[in-house]
């Protein structure tokens, strides 16, 4: 399993905005495409800097070429058209993890 994992960080302006479009948008999106499991949705509990805060939002996938596909493809999409409504009050970056059992 891969663990696709986006960390965000957001202005206290439109943190209402970007945890709506998380749970109404993104995840709805992801879960109706295939292939994607298991959404989380977490706040990170150390802010980067005042007047920000930071979530890690992430997806199960079955293996990396399902979440790659999915991250630049249909989530790429939906990435810009946040970024247009967000502008610089946001950024963010993606990493793909592998789950490791002990």
């Amino acid at each position: 399993m891969t663990i696709l994992n986006t960390t965000y960080y957001v202005h206290e302006t439109v943190d209402a905005e970007f945890r709506r479009w998380v749970t109404d948008v993104y995840f709805p999106s992801a879960l109706n495409i295939g292939g994607l499991v298991k959404p989380v949705f977490a706040k990170i509990s150390m802010p980067p800097q005042e007047g920000m805060s930071g979530y890690a939002v992430q997806l199960m996938a079955e293996n990396k070429e399902t979440a790659e596909l999915w991250h630049d493809n249909h989530a790429a999409d939906l990435r810009a058209k946040l970024s247009g409504l967000m502008g610089e009050k946001m950024l963010f970056f993606t990493t793909y993890m592998e789950i490791l059992n002990p």
